[in-house]
């Protein structure tokens, strides 16, 4: 049977129930690559990652921004996920009054999720569409979050701290595991405002690195459970996406094999580049020259259809102006070289 530790601090591998200040705190004995700093090292630069990291540049207090859509998406979250997280309801349609706004703020300093009455309908309505649909699933660990009772051993808000073989402590945090003998599935559950129809979730898989996500966490748990590489465990990992307007609508997905592919060299990159600045404690940010990006193949695509398709740009004529060439002057020569 999988136990969890009951820690808010990490002293050696394993999965752990900690709360969420903790985990964003960093736990573990030395400073530990996240997916969310490991992603900054690739994508931004080795010196971004320094600023953001918990344990190597002293944070300042954030304020979050009060967002009604981030709270109806926690609230679904706790809700669906049975989670004991209070959920404040207010008895407001808005926060245009000052009430609303001082009692939003007093929900937010004791932990609790404020969300005004007509918003905690909505919660309402998404949690039980999601249990509806989530039931008929194919999937056993999906069909587990349409139930209060869930079958077999989910656990929900597990944190899983590694020992990577590249060196370092490694975390994350997911928001539901379900581990049965034959499979080990992590369960990512997103909402939106946006639409999550099957062509939408493909873009916002990709534009939003998931795939990377994906690769992150199959990799500390491949160390947590050994028998994934040895074959005798399957490791799945399944994002749930909910829109927050009706009819709530659901879209379950994973990213295919090339986008795994792609996201475990991203993976391997982002470890190799942190230890390599963990070694040296050298942390660079962007390059101090002059930099030239590389034009975008779908501009090119997108003006020359327009050449050839727009009404406007025919029968122009001639340009007698010559076109302008990468070295716009060159001094006339007055005899061959020898």
């Amino acid at each position: 049977m999988t136990m969890l530790i009951n820690s808010e601090t990490v002293d050696r591998p394993g999965l752990y129930h900690m709360s969420e200040v903790a985990y964003h705190a960093d736990p573990c004995p030395d400073p530990s690559l996240s997916r969310s700093i490991a992603l900054k090292l690739i994508e931004e630069s080795p010196l971004h990652a320094f600023a953001a990291h918990p344990r190597l540049t002293k944070q300042k207090a954030k304020e979050e921004k009060n967002d009604r859509a981030r709270e109806i998406g926690s609230a679904a979250h706790a809700m669906l996920l049975n989670q004991p997280t209070e959920i404040a309801v207010l008895p407001y349609d808005d926060y245009k009054k000052k009430a609303a706004q001082q009692e939003r703020a007093e929900a937010q300093e004791r932990g609790a999720i404020p969300v005004p009455q007509t918003d905690y309908e909505t919660v309402v309505a998404m949690v039980e569409k999601a249990r509806r649909v989530l039931g008929e699933n194919e999937h056993e660990a999906v069909r587990s979050l349409a139930s209060v009772e869930p079958i077999h051993q989910p656990f929900n808000e597990v944190t899983a701290c590694v020992k990577d073989p590249c060196g370092g402590w490694t975390r994350i945090r997911m928001d539901r595991i379900h581990v049965t003998k034959p499979r080990l599935t992590i369960i990512d559950y997103k909402t939106t405002e946006m639409s999550v129809s099957p062509e939408k979730v493909k873009t916002a898989l990709y534009n939003n690195n998931y795939h990377f996500q994906d690769m992150f966490y199959r990799r500390v748990m491949r160390q947590i459970f050994p028998e994934i590489d040895r074959h005798e465990m399957a490791l799945d990992f399944l994002f749930i996406m909910q829109e927050q307007q009706p009819p709530f609508e659901i879209t379950v997905a994973r990213v295919d094999k090339a986008a795994q592919t792609i996201g475990s060299k991203m993976v391997s990159a982002a470890f190799l580049l942190w230890r390599k600045c963990m070694a040296e404690n050298d942390w660079p940010g962007y390059p101090t020259g002059i930099v030239t990006p590389e034009f975008p193949a779908y501009l090119d695509t997108r003006w020359c259809a327009r050449e050839i398709d727009d009404p406007r740009l025919q029968g122009l004529g001639f340009d007698p102006m010559p076109a302008f060439e990468n070295i716009p002057y060159k001094p006339i020569q007055i005899v061959e070289p020898v």
